[in-house]
């Protein structure tokens, strides 16, 4: 049984090679600073909306002050002192601790302003689910967060920076959610809207993001082909992330063709 995710889906659509050097062969890759800094960024601020949606689970709206202690918890060092973050030095496209604090405390605040207050009871929370696609590929990814108001259900994917123009990119995430919702509340899914939370936003709010059965067909299209792959071939030079690719090295020495052709 292979088990993917909607990142190695969109991993094998750019290239199957990308996808058997990263998941089958599992080769090393390095991770560029700015990266592992962002992606820091953007966990530690999940965790902050998970916290604030566990509390308001057991009947209890956490305060926005509440909301930057935990950020100051999780993102400062336990022996970092104040001298240490007025004066450290990082290059300004990376960011650094204090200007990324303060943008942290106004998507915190946007983010507060618009759910204190509302009557919105989470159901799940970082909630992990695997769903079977074809007889041997199975899906696995997690609900951000699923609320309820009245009876309308909201099933939402945490986001940072959100360009319409970049829809395509998602269709895989959502669609993977689409069904596993059906699969565990078949009978809300007439109640159920899908969307997202992009916590970068001036204005953090609800956005609702269209699922369609093109979508679904997609999905499944795309797990056939990831079951029925034998044959990982490159995409060399034919694809925007060839530029940035982590794996170019083993890639230009590729030379499977004649085997390939022969099956």
């Amino acid at each position: 049984m292979k088990l993917i995710t909607p990142e190695s889906v969109k991993d094998f659509q750019t290239c199957s090679l990308l996808y058997d050097y990263r998941y089958n062969q599992r080769l090393p890759e390095s991770i560029g600073g700015r990266d592992l800094l962002s992606m820091r960024f953007e966990n530690t601020l999940k965790e902050i909306i998970y916290y604030f949606f566990y509390k308001k689970q057991g009947g209890y709206t956490p305060s926005y002050a509440s909301l930057l202690n935990r950020w100051e918890k999780l993102w400062f060092a336990k022996d970092i002192s104040s001298y240490d973050i007025m004066t450290e030095q990082h290059e300004s496209a990376y960011g650094n601790n204090a200007s990324l604090t303060t943008k942290a405390a106004s998507a915190l605040l946007s983010f507060y302003e618009n759910f204190c207050d509302e009557t919105y009871i989470p159901i799940a929370i970082n909630e992990d689910y695997i769903l079977p696609l074809t007889p041997k590929v199975k899906i696995k990814d997690k609900f951000d967060v699923i609320l309820v108001k009245g009876n309308k259900y909201y099933v939402i994917k945490l986001m940072f920076n959100y360009k319409n123009s970049h829809q395509h990119m998602y269709q895989v995430n959502f669609a993977s959610m689409y069904n596993a919702f059906m699969v565990k509340h078949g009978d809300r899914i007439s109640r159920a809207s899908f969307g997202y939370i992009d916590l970068l936003l001036p204005k953090v709010t609800f956005t609702s993001f269209e699922i369609t059965k093109e979508d679904i067909d997609s999905l499944k299209f795309w797990a056939d082909e990831l079951e029925q792959t034998e044959n990982f071939v490159p995409r060399r030079g034919l694809t925007w992330y060839c530029k940035r690719c982590p794996f170019d090295k083993p890639c230009s020495k590729w030379s499977n063709w004649s085997k390939n052709a022969e099956k």
